[in-house]
């Protein structure tokens, strides 16, 4: 397999994208930090590290971690790089490097966005309060006493709403490693064998060269009854009854993710019904997702699947770290009448489960199945390839 690579024409697409909101909102200087989470760094740089990224002028980027010192010498999305420690040390002092550049080039003036430094509907959804460490922060205020700063999640959120044909490609791609992943999981699911053995077959069939380690968010448990969401290794047999549900992610940057369900033996019928529904939701879903939409419509949509049965639906749909994140239980109110853009993607997965069972409750009936989606003028267009069937594994 041949690993998708970001070349310039990427690099100066987003790059564009990033300025324009910085302009739009009066913002000077951009910084972004690798710490807790390096997606806006990642999506700046194409490696991790400390982003200056000005309006009108070059960025630069301070290294990190025991490969900084060669990184420096190598190139990249950046020109104007170096290591952020003397001797290419894995404890780097973020806050104190970029304040000392700051004063070294003088950029702590104007309007400065610092990335993650609250949350967004859009933007690290999963982070309420931001990603960034305070200290890091405080040490950085002090070199931009001179500045108005303001948070730079809003400029993140709305140059990541819409990704490139080039990066749709590399998610593509992704999708198939997890499709692969998928299969190495059934061909090993079986009544009377491990768990982990069905857990290490898939994530075998995802370690491609170039790709970060996969992952499987594995959620085993009978039917009826509430279960775990595993993200290491599970314990245990496959026994008769038992089903998983299963969130596959490849090492791709960003979120690439599917989701299948694995059942050993013989498929009730509660939940032949319960996927059928899902697959219903995921269609309307496809359908109602097209630009100008309103997250209220798209939701709507989906949920209607269920009017008149004995069950309730859920919309599940996020981007990852990318927003909106509609997820069991909580819905973003704030964003219900945003409009839909096209060229997004997201990570589709509607759920149902029996209403007279009150709330949704920890996977209890879950047997869903997801794909990703990217916003097209017709509707949505599915990455994956893979069948929309509930299998059972003897």
């Amino acid at each position: 397999m041949v690993v998708f690579s970001m070349d310039l024409v990427e690099r100066d697409w987003r790059w564009n994208r990033v300025r324009a909101e910085m302009r739009a909102r009066g913002i000077d200087l951009l910084i972004a930090l690798p710490e807790s989470n390096p997606t806006d760094v990642l999506y700046l740089a194409n490696e991790p590290g400390a982003v200056l990224f000005p309006l009108e002028d070059d960025p630069v980027i301070l290294l990190g971690g025991e490969g900084s010192g060669l990184a420096a010498d190598r190139e990249g999305w950046i020109a104007q790089r170096e290591s952020a420690t003397e001797f290419s040390s894995n404890k780097v002092p973020y806050g104190a490097v970029v304040a000392a550049k700051l004063r070294a080039t003088r950029r702590g003036t104007g309007r400065v966005a610092l990335a993650g430094l609250d949350g967004n509907d859009y933007s690290h959804v999963r982070s309420a309060d931001g990603y960034v460490i305070h200290s890091t922060v405080a040490r950085i205020m002090e070199a931009l006493a001179d500045a108005e700063v303001v948070d730079g999640s809003p400029v993140m959120a709305a140059a990541r709403q819409v990704r490139s044909e080039a990066e749709i490609t590399m998610l593509r791609e992704g999708i198939q490693v997890a499709e692969a992943g998928a299969r190495a999981i059934g061909e090993a699911f079986r009544i009377g064998t491990k768990q982990a053995d069905a857990y290490r077959a898939g994530v075998t069939a995802m370690m491609q060269p170039g790709l970060q380690v996969p992952s499987i968010a594995w959620c085993p448990g009978n039917w009826g009854t509430p279960r775990p969401r595993l993200l290491g290794v599970p314990t245990g047999t496959v026994t008769d009854g038992l089903c998983v549900a299963a969130e596959i992610m490849p090492g791709y940057p960003g979120m690439v993710q599917i989701a299948e369900p694995f059942i050993a033996g013989r498929i009730r019928p509660e939940q032949r019904t319960e996927f059928e529904l899902n697959i219903a939701g995921f269609e309307a879903a496809r359908t109602a997702l097209v630009p100008g939409a309103t997250w209220r419509t798209v939701r709507k949509a989906v949920l209607d699947v269920a009017a008149g049965t004995e069950y309730s639906m859920c919309f599940l749909l996020h981007g990852g770290w990318d927003g909106p994140l509609f997820v069991p239980n909580e819905v973003p109110e704030a964003v219900l009448d945003d409009t839909v853009k096209a060229g997004s993607v997201f990570i589709c997965k509607p759920t149902s489960w029996p209403a007279a069972s009150g709330r949704w409750n920890a996977r209890s009936y879950d047997v869903s199945w997801g794909d990703m989606l990217v916003v097209r003028e017709g509707g949505a267009e599915r990455l994956g390839t893979r069948p929309q069937q509930l299998i059972s594994y003897a």
